[in-house]
C-alpha cells in the first residue's frame, strides 16, 4: 500500500513539473512575441522647398482719408449767422464768400461780414443752419478740402517710427475694397518722439486725380520699409513656443526639428531664417502636429502606414497553422 502511494506521489510530481514547464514555455513565447518591435509609423506630410525671393516689408496703419489741403474756416468777427453763400459739395476759389455773419451790435449798424475761403477746393461741410445762431472766431462755419489730392495722418509708436523715413513709398486703400487705392509717399516724419505718449505723427500724401478715394473714408495705409531677399513659408509651418520658434525639415525621410527665427508676416506667409536653411531645403507645412524629431515621414499623399509591408494572406494562414500544431 505504501509503495503504491509513493508511485502516485511521484507520478503526480512529474505531471505537475511537466505542466509547469509547459506554462513557462507558453509564457516565454508570449513575452517573445510581445517584445517584438512594433511597426514604425511613416507620417504623410506636406512640404515646400525654400527659395530666396524678394520680400517687400510694409508697415501697416489705418486712418481716415483727408483732402490736401483740408481746412476749417472761422469768421473774423463774432455775431449771428445770417446765411450761407454756397452749398456743400460746391467748388470755390480762394477768396470766394462762404458765409455771411451779422455783427448785430447794439447802437451800431454794420453790413453783413463775409467769411471767405482761405484756399480753393470743395466745400465739404457747412456748420451753421439756423439764422440767428451765434458764431465766434473760435467756432468754424465751414470746411474746405481738395479731393484731387489726399493725405493720411496717423500716429505710430516709437518702435515703428524709427523705421519710417521721408520719401518712402506708400499705398492707401479703402478698408473694404483694396481695388480702390492710390500710391503716394511719406510726406513728413517728426524729428523727435513725443515723450508723453511715446509716439509721433506721420503724414502720407498721394494724388487722387480719379477721385477713387472719397474724403472721410476709413483706409489702410502701407509704407514700404525695405526690400530684401529671404525665405517665406506658410505660417502654419512655424511652431511658436515660449522657449523659441522651430520648424520641421524633411531630411532623408525623417523629420528634423530645427530652431528658426520668425520675422515679417504677409497675410498667411511668414519670413524665417536660421542655420541649415538654404535653397532647396524642404520645410514641412502640413501634419506638423503629429511629428517629433526623428520620426519617419513621407511627402506623398498616402495616409500613415507601417514601415514594414503587410504580410500576405497565405503567409498569415501558414503561421496560424504552425501555432495550432504547437
Amino acid at each position: 500500500m505504501e509503495k503504491t502511494r509513493n508511485v502516485l506521489k511521484n507520478t503526480l510530481r512529474i505531471v505537475l513539473i511537466i505542466i509547469a514547464v509547459l506554462i513557462v514555455f507558453r509564457i516565454g513565447q508570449s513575452i517573445a512575441k510581445g517584445g517584438k518591435k512594433a511597426a514604425e509609423l511613416v507620417y504623410n506630410v506636406g512640404v515646400v522647398k525654400l527659395e530666396k525671393k524678394q520680400i517687400s516689408k510694409y508697415l501697416a496703419v489705418q486712418g481716415v482719408i483727408e483732402g490736401d489741403p483740408q481746412v476749417k474756416v472761422f469768421p473774423i468777427v463774432p455775431g449771428k449767422f445770417s446765411r450761407n453763400a454756397v452749398s456743400e459739395g460746391s467748388y470755390v476759389n480762394k477768396g470766394d464768400v462762404l458765409v455771411y455773419v451779422d455783427r448785430d451790435m447794439v447802437g451800431y449798424q454794420y453790413e453783413l461780414a463775409p467769411v471767405t475761403a482761405p484756399v480753393g477746393g470743395m466745400v465739404t461741410k457747412l456748420y451753421c443752419i439756423d439764422r440767428g445762431e451765434a458764431v465766434s472766431p473760435a467756432m468754424p462755419v465751414a470746411e474746405i478740402a481738395d479731393p484731387s489730392k489726399v493725405k493720411l495722418v496717423f500716429n505710430v509708436g516709437q518702435e515703428d517710427l524709427v523705421k519710417i523715413k521721408k520719401g518712402q513709398k506708400a499705398r492707401i486703400s479703402f478698408i473694404d475694397d483694396e481695388s480702390l487705392s492710390v500710391n503716394g509717399e511719406v510726406y513728413s516724419v517728426p524729428p523727435v518722439i513725443d515723450s508723453d505718449i511715446m509716439s509721433g505723427t506721420v503724414v502720407v500724401k498721394a494724388p487722387n486725380t480719379d477721385k477713387k478715394l472719397k474724403l472721410g473714408m476709413s483706409v489702410n495705409g502701407e509704407i514700404l520699409i525695405e526690400d530684401i531677399k529671404g525665405y517665406m513659408v506658410p505660417e502654419k509651418a512655424v511652431i511658436m513656443t515660449e522657449s523659441g520658434d522651430y520648424a520641421y525639415l524633411a531630411v532623408d525621410g525623417k523629420a528634423k526639428q530645427t530652431t528658426v527665427r520668425a520675422g515679417y508676416r504677409d497675410k498667411d506667409l511668414i519670413e524665417i531664417s536660421g542655420e541649415g536653411l538654404t535653397d532647396g531645403t524642404e520645410v514641412i507645412t502640413d501634419g506638423t502636429f503629429r511629428l517629433s524629431d526623428g520620426v519617419k515621414i513621407s511627402t506623398g499623399n498616402e495616409p500613415p502606414k507601417p514601415a514594414e509591408e503587410k504580410k500576405g494572406k497565405k503567409q498569415e494562414k501558414k503561421e496560424k497553422a504552425e501555432e495550432v500544431k504547437k
